[in-house]
């Protein structure tokens, strides 16, 4: 399996920042309409903050590599699978499961 990466980015990288930010931090965002929500058995919607975990294939759909460095790159979701992220357990319990 790939190794996951952490997307965060900070809104004070940003220039300007938009008006409506809450912190200073912010996520890629993938928006789901109510057919995509049932392809993917979400039947009930989760609470907000509820972390899932997604594996999907994707087709890359455009790529920008600028003169002045910046570059980036779009992607068709073309499958995709969500579940409730796994809890993993800590060390100490792995150890010494009976506390």
């Amino acid at each position: 399996m790939a190794k996951l990466a952490s997307l965060k980015q900070k809104y004070s990288d940003m220039a300007p920042r938009p008006a409506d930010a809450d912190g200073d931090e912010y996520y890629p965002c993938l928006y789901l309409d109510e057919k995509q929500m049932e392809a993917l058995g979400i039947d009930a919607a989760p609470r907000v903050g509820t972390e899932m975990s997604m594996v999907a294939t994707v087709r890359v759909s455009s790529v920008s590599d600028s003169k002045g460095g910046g570059r980036s790159i779009s992607f068709e979701i073309a499958e995709a699978a969500l579940e409730p992220k796994k809890k993993e357990p800590d060390a100490a319990s792995v150890l010494f499961p009976n506390g």
